[in-house]
């Protein structure tokens, strides 16, 4: 059996290879838009499709990239400024390519720029720094792409988004982690929305190369910058030669990761003769794990916990729950009417506060209010839970503006809670919950929400990496579908039938006619099949996260995510559009 296994492996590389002989043909009737030319993977990219015969539209952000680059090109090669963090620059470089490819359409888009910096444990950062990368390094990408997605639909093109290993894994603080995944959640839905028009969407996902990205002396610069900011007690918790230590570390782990050879992934296989030990070894961790897992903190009574989105849904239950259970509950709601009819069903123990995640000024006050609750003490808890999902739907239905709405309040607001709050939980050595998703896993749809949540999965990994020297510990908890008002059926039609109308009528009869009402039927029956009314599924593991003394990294709620959708979501990606696109309807153009 095992060798018919190892032999269908072997005959999938076989075909794969194969396929991928094939080139395209009339290159020199084929426009390419690169992002990122001034250096680094755009700029030799830029030079190599040129040398193919490409009709290369290179973006720099530097008029001395666009001088350097034309040295080096032929004259088929056009360079224009680029900043794809600024909207006019977008619309202006996408008139001129509009102008460049005519009816041709464009035949690719490399989304290629990107920075790195500032990277630091999340703790060293303020907001702003989070934004400024994520506005570079995600909506860059987005934006770019929606601007040029008609041009790429009418030449049946390529969307190329360079990701990173740092997509799959989170091993850094700061922004860089978070945009990567991000980055990934985007090019997945929209590689599911655009296959039916002929787009190919696919995703780079480099290693460690020598580029600004990884120049240790750029690094080292900010880092020194990012220290010397830094108040004394932080320092001190660090201890006084941190950040000696680092420079060593990162300028020879940087030239030991940099070596091609530790670039190559090797399969070990085992001996089949250790199965039995193998499989008596699984036991006893088994047994260990359920063990560990089982103990409990003592002193409930004495810690406070502070839960965001209380107005309804889990962080609702998850407040009254926890009331129950003996800890002082701080239920941050959005609205008045939500907190007074909470501390109505709660003990008198549970204080509201009135909170917007997405208001620097809110979330002071509520931190002064939460400060002075805990006292000497500290916060032993902090669930962040608000959040939103509408507008979801295809990527083509929407604008950059509907992308950072929901990120401003599911990631964003996330984010600058938690820097917030980080120095409390410190004191306490408490716990941080973020409540993620199944679709911080496999993106599903379209909108801001899967960028979210990918997002939330990255900052978590490396908050958890930053913080478990200060006995900080860091869980996710990943629902399926649940009955609550992210996935209010009435709420997520109306606003689907508003996109709609509002499509240009182009847009509308590459659809076709029917595509709106069969995209419902297929949402309406998706979500009576999956979405379960027992919320309780997802406050008990907040519980958990709270009140054991081994809290878990990750907690998958409902059966669809432990039995469907994180399972799917470690198979091969043509397997997962497979079962995504029966799930979705097909377009039929008019």
């Amino acid at each position: 059996m095992f060798l018919y296994i190892v032999g269908l492996i072997v005959l999938f590389y076989v075909y794969r290879w194969f396929r991928e002989l094939g080139r395209v043909p009339n290159k020199s009737d084929k426009f390419v838009y690169i992002t990122g030319c001034d250096t680094g993977f755009g700029n030799l990219l830029a030079k190599h499709l040129d040398t193919k015969g490409f009709r290369v539209i290179a973006g720099c952000y530097t008029e001395k990239g666009e001088v350097e680059l034309k040295k080096c090109c032929s004259d088929k090669l056009t360079t224009l400024h680029l900043d794809v963090s600024n909207d006019s620059s977008i619309k202006e470089a996408t008139d001129t390519i509009k102008t460049l490819v005519g009816e041709k359409g464009l035949w690719a888009v490399v989304n290629n720029a990107g920075i790195s910096f500032p990277t630091a444990p999340n703790d060293w950062l303020e907001i702003d720094d989070f934004k400024h990368m994520i506005n570079v390094n995600l909506i860059g990408v987005v934006a770019i792409t929606l601007s040029v997605l008609p041009l790429i639909k009418k030449a049946k093109g390529r969307v190329v988004n360079v990701a990173s290993i740092f997509g799959r894994i989170s091993t850094l603080g700061g922004a860089y982690c978070i945009t990567k995944y991000g980055v990934e959640a985007f090019n997945d839905s929209l590689r599911r929305n655009l296959a039916p028009f002929g787009v190919k969407v696919l995703c780079i996902e480099p290693g460690f190369f020598k580029t600004t990205v990884t120049d240790s002396a750029i690094f080292q610069s900010h880092f020194q910058r990012l220290w010397n900011k830094l108040p004394q007690e932080v320092k001190d918790e660090y201890g006084s030669d941190y950040i000696d230590k680092t420079k060593v570390m990162v300028k020879e782990r940087f030239e030991k990761m940099l070596d091609p050879d530790l670039m190559k992934v090797v399969f070990l296989c085992a001996d089949l003769l250790c199965c039995w030990c193998s499989l008596a070894a699984l036991a006893l961790i088994a047994a260990v794990w359920f063990f560990r897992d089982s103990r409990q903190i003592t002193g409930i009574h004495e810690k406070h916990v502070l839960v965001t989105g209380c107005d309804s849904g889990f962080g609702n239950l998850a407040a009254r729950q926890l009331d129950r259970r003996g800890f002082h509950v701080i239920a941050a709601c959005l609205t008045e009417p939500g907190a007074s009819r909470l501390r109505a069903a709660a003990s008198p123990r549970l204080k509201t506060l009135l909170l917007n995640v997405t208001d620097s000024a809110s979330i002071e006050r509520a931190l002064e209010r939460v400060r002075s609750e805990t006292g000497e003490r500290g916060l032993w808890g902090l669930v962040n839970n608000a959040g939103i999902s509408i507008p979801i739907g295809p990527m083509e239905w929407m604008q950059v503006e509907d992308f950072k709405k929901v990120l401003d309040v599911n990631l964003m607001g996330l984010i600058d809670v938690t820097l917030k709050f980080l120095p409390l939980l410190k004191k306490a050595r408490g716990r941080v919950v973020n409540v993620a998703s199944i679709l911080g896993r496999i993106s599903l749809i379209g909108g801001g929400y899967c960028l979210a949540k990918y997002g939330v999965e990255a900052f978590s990994d490396s908050l958890r990496r930053d913080m478990m020297h200060f006995g900080v510990k860091v869980s996710i908890i990943e629902p399926g579908f649940f009955k609550t008002q992210v996935t209010n059926l009435n709420l997520i039609e109306g606003d689907l039938k508003e996109r709609w109308n509002i499509l240009p009528a182009e847009v509308r009869r590459s659809y076709g006619d029917s595509y709106l009402q069969d995209y419902i039927k297929v949402q309406e029956f998706s979500m009576k099949m999956l979405a379960s009314s027992d919320l309780s599924k997802v406050t008990s593991c907040m519980q958990h996260a709270l009140s054991a003394r081994y809290p878990r990294t990750r907690y998958s709620a409902g059966w669809d995510a432990k039995f469907f959708w994180i399972p799917l979501s470690y198979l091969p990606t043509c397997i997962t559009d497979t079962f995504t696109n029966i799930m979705m309807p097909s377009v039929k153009e008019s």
